[in-house]
């Protein structure tokens, strides 16, 4: 049909569609009009409704918010009975007459009174002894005399063993007549004698006063009842109301359901108002809290807007029929726009077609050629249909085979164009593929990788009718991803080498093939020294170096051997096929050499070695874990033996790491059980030779190991983590002993790094020195450089607060740490002690004497005394006396001796304690 026949069709159905819509619109008023006045009605019921419900959730929500809020006040109250009852547990009181002594004591009333000035609805905490009497009371002192035996509560809590808790009925105060709750609080001996009550009292006046300040509106009212329906609090106030039972009242028939609370509307028995009433139960007390409105003041607002929507109601009505009347005048002027309107429609719909079929061409276009993947569309005759801008960029198709109507052959034959760089396999599968799709029409899927390094997937799909589709997506970059996510699951991702899961699997091939001729062989490393350079130059120095190391390793093995990291400074290596022993030992003495030479890091050459342990298994019964247990424990013994070497596992390793294991265990329980003690060894003067001090040196004597020296129960208290305890026990017991000694000799307690790691090494200096009343000058705590390395600012912080206390510090094993100089430039230390390790070879070496010189020269310049550990022979003092240290320590003067044997060195306080040697002078130069 043309534009020309439509067009008078169109106007006639217009005009014919007004007329039927005029009559329609005069029924339709009428209907909308019964309508309105039915909404309208149904409305205002809704109003009402939803008003009544409105004040209920509004009423309920305030009910369970008070609800808690008394209950968690009076847990409060109870809170603090708890804490009462605690300290009567903790007394143990088991009789009438003791709990009447502890609870009439001055100090509970103390504590009472401290208790309940925490708690504003508490008005007094009261003790009471078995017969009513009052023991104590919160609020006057002496306590008055006052018997409640005639109260609700304590006849039920006195009379029914299994009730521990009651809350009694409003009664006047008798100390100041306020209306009062009693919360009760049941006292019984451990075999269940009655012994008293705790009671915690609180003044309706408080809640009545909180009530006051939240009640929603001036009808409101907030009443609080027991479960009984006694009433026990009421805001406002209703004179004679107090203390009466009320069984009919809105609360007690909400809670005699099962539920918590609940709302209702009914007349109230106090003020006989119709009321909305919401009550919520207490979840840990016999009481019910309720909140209630009248009806009157809850729906006053749903009836104001009832009277507005009933008038809206009939001005719409009226409005309808004006509406009727004016729509009969203009249906004849519609009628006549019928025609055009009708005309301009049909042109408007045909050219939003139009332009929507241009548009979705264009987007669709624009979404073909902006694909991921490329795409051809065939059809049954295998010719081109469609082809997008990705596949011509993938294969670089010139225009003229881009154009629709294309045949298949010669967009294949392009695509064999050895030019193309696809490669002779690829080029031949892309092709059968477009040939056996289109000769069978089956979906074919397939990945080909091209001779340039491109792979590309590549999928083909019959469609509907016939002819194909097929898209290509080159997937290289996600196949180098997951090759590179593969590679970090399966390495370290700082120094590039296999990590454990690759160390597994290799030990458990090693394993699986092994026997006495091919033993399977692993060896464990760590470095020595790495924690100090990367306390001291940071961990990117750290990391370079790690990677340095990794590469030292990985050029020092053999082809088919591996090497992993296992995190930290530990490595692993994992020897390859037929290894004998004497391989691994080879290959332990290259490795040490490999880190002989300093490794340079940003500039810094740094030092660094490794030990190693070594462990084999011929037998395939075992596992990866134990083998790498049993290297853990053989590295452990080289690094007990010295670092920087290597050792065989034996089983009689891991007897001794059991052993340690066992003295850890056993170090808490000997601390605990003061099995610990403490020797001294004398300090004495270069010169005169008098004695100056002791050094404390702790002892333990096990019962199954015998003597077990510090060195090797320290590090275990260090590892155990009782570095702590053991050194406050160390500090107040050397101080104890010192406090006995004169006032001249001093005392001097090493101290661990660790020690300083954590909190109170401070507190417990000052309350060893509290406890001891030891002067602080007296006291000399010595450490070494490793403490400034840990945590310089903080520890140096601690360092200065007990200095300025008065406590001496000194700095112990002068001249084998990394940075001394910098460490006497940072802390002005009050005294040095040169190691015994240059102490040992002054007398054969002058080189040790010359290091000797510097260092007492450096103490001189600093002003800081010089004292020389480990003096054997009169030699040795002779030399040290003659290059200047100021204090000389060793067994020359005295061996460590418990306090007990001290009093022939303390009686000679003022006098040398070495004869002079015989032809020496006698004016206090005694070697």
């Amino acid at each position: 049909m043309s534009l020309k026949s439509e067009i008078p069709f169109v106007a006639w159905a217009a005009r014919q569609g007004w007329r039927r819509t005029l009559d329609l619109r005069a029924w339709a008023a009428l209907g909308l009009a019964l309508v309105i006045t039915g909404s309208a009605a149904l409305f205002i019921a809704h109003l009402e409704t939803r008003a009544v419900e409105d004040n209920e959730r509004s009423l309920g929500g305030l009910a369970t918010i008070l609800a808690d809020q008394a209950d968690r006040s009076l847990q409060a109250i109870e809170l603090v009975q708890d804490a009462v009852l605690a300290e009567f547990r903790t007394a143990g009181i088991a009789t009438p007459e003791h709990y009447a002594e502890a609870a009439s004591r001055p100090s509970m009333h103390t504590a009472l009174q401290t208790w309940i000035a925490a708690l504003p609805q508490a008005n007094a905490i009261t003790l009471v002894d078995r017969t009513g009497q009052l023991l104590n009371f919160s609020r006057y002192w002496p306590i008055p005399t006052i018997n409640i035996a005639d109260r609700d509560y304590f006849k039920a809590l006195s009379t029914e063993p299994d009730l521990q808790r009651y809350v009694g009925q409003p009664v006047p105060n008798r100390g100041d007549g306020a209306w009062t709750i009693y919360i009760a609080r049941k006292v019984a001996a451990p075999d269940g004698t009655f012994l008293g009550l705790i009671l915690g009292a609180v003044e309706l006046g408080y809640f009545e006063g909180l009530y006051n300040q939240i009640a929603p509106a001036d009808d409101a009212v907030v009443s609080l009842f027991r479960n009984d329906g006694m009433l026990l609090v009421r805001h406002p106030r209703r004179e004679g109301a107090i203390g009466r039972i009320f069984p009919r009242a809105g609360a007690s028939l909400i809670t005699e359901k099962p539920t918590l609370g609940g709302v209702l509307r009914t007349v109230s028995p106090i003020d006989g108002q119709d009321r909305l009433i919401a009550a919520h139960a207490l979840k840990n007390y016999p009481l019910v809290l309720s909140v209630s409105r009248t009806a009157a003041a809850s729906l006053a607002t749903a009836r104001q807007q009832a009277t507005i929507v009933g008038a809206a109601a009939i001005l719409l009505d009226l409005g309808l029929l004006g509406l009727v009347l004016l729509g009969r005048r203009q249906a004849r002027a519609q009628e006549r726009l019928a025609l055009s309107e009708a005309a301009r429609a049909a042109a408007e719909a045909r050219e939003r077609g139009e332009r929507a079929l241009r548009i979705q061409d264009a987007r669709f276009g624009i979404a073909l050629d902006n694909m991921v993947q490329g795409l051809c569309l065939f059809d049954r005759d295998g010719t081109l249909i469609v082809m997008n801008a990705r596949y011509a960029q993938m294969y670089a198709v010139p225009d003229s085979l881009r154009r629709p109507g294309t045949a298949l052959p010669a967009l294949l034959d392009h695509l064999g164009d050895r030019e193309r760089g696809l490669g002779a396999a690829a080029a031949a599968a892309l092709v059968a593929a477009c040939e056996r799709t289109a000769a069978q029409g089956h979906p074919v899927a397939l990945t080909c990788d091209f001779a340039d390094g491109r792979a590309v997937d590549v999928v083909h799909a019959p469609i509907p009718g016939g002819g194909w589709l097929c898209t290509h997506e080159d997937v290289t970059e996600r196949r180098r991803s997951e090759a590179r996510v593969a590679h970090m699951a399966r390495h370290d991702a700082l120094t590039g080498l296999p990590n454990r899961l690759v160390l597994k699997e290799r030990m458990d091939a090693a394993l699986a093939g092994c026997d006495a001729r091919a033993p399977a062989t692993v060896l464990c490393l760590d470095l020595d020294g790495f924690k100090v350079v990367n306390d001291t130059y940071g961990h990117p120095a750290g990391d370079a170096l790690l990677c340095a190391v990794a590469a030292r390793f990985a050029a020092t093995v053999a082809a088919d051997d591996l090497v992993a990291r296992l995190g930290g400074d530990e490595f692993a290596i994992v020897l390859g096929a037929a290894a004998l022993p004497t391989d691994a030992a080879r290959l332990a003495r290259c490795l040490v050499a490999a880190l002989e030479l300093p490794v340079t890091v940003n500039g810094h050459s740094l030092a660094i070695g490794t030990s190693i342990g070594i462990a084999s298994a011929d037998d395939a019964s075992g596992t990866a874990a134990t083998l790498l247990r049993q290297a853990d424990i053989a590295l452990y013994q080289a690094k007990a033996a010295g670092r920087g070497t290597w050792r065989f596992f034996d089983p009689a390793m891991d007897v001794e790491i059991q052993r340690r294991r066992q003295l850890g265990t056993d170090l808490g329980r000997a601390l605990a059980e003061g099995r610990f003690a403490l020797h001294y060894q004398p300090i004495v003067g270069a010169h005169s030779q008098a004695l100056h001090g002791f050094e404390a040196l702790p002892r333990w004597h096990h019962p199954e190991h015998g003597d077990v020296g510090p060195a090797e129960f320290i590090p275990l208290a260090e590892e155990v983590g009782l570095t702590k305890p053991l050194g406050a026990w160390i500090l107040a017991a050397a101080c104890r002993a010192a406090a006995a000694w004169p006032d001249s000799v001093r005392v001097a307690v090493n101290l661990s790094p660790q020690y300083f790691a954590g909190d109170g090494l401070e507190a417990d200096v000052r309350a060893a020195l509290a406890e001891s009343g030891l002067s602080p000058d007296r006291l000399e705590l010595e450490i070494t450089e490793a403490v400034l390395l840990q945590d310089n600012a903080a520890n140096l912080s601690l360092l200065r607060a007990l200095r300025a206390a008065g406590v001496r510090i000194a700095m112990d094993e002068f001249g084998t740490g990394y940075s001394s100089l910098g460490t006497l430039h940072r802390f002005p230390f009050d005294r040095l002690k040169i190691d015994p390790g240059f102490v040992r070879g002054l007398a054969r070496d002058g080189g040790s004497v010359a290091i000797l010189r510097a260092m007492v020269w450096l103490g001189k310049a600093l002003k800081i005394d010089v004292l020389a550990e480990g003096v054997e022979t009169p030699e040795q003092a002779r030399i040290l006396r003659e290059e200047g240290c100021h204090e000389l320590q060793g067994t020359l003067f005295g061996r460590p001796a418990p306090a007990a044997d001290l009093a022939a060195i303390l009686a000679r306080t003022a006098d040398s304690l070495r004869t002079p040697e015989a032809g020496q002078a006698r004016d206090g130069v005694a070697a």
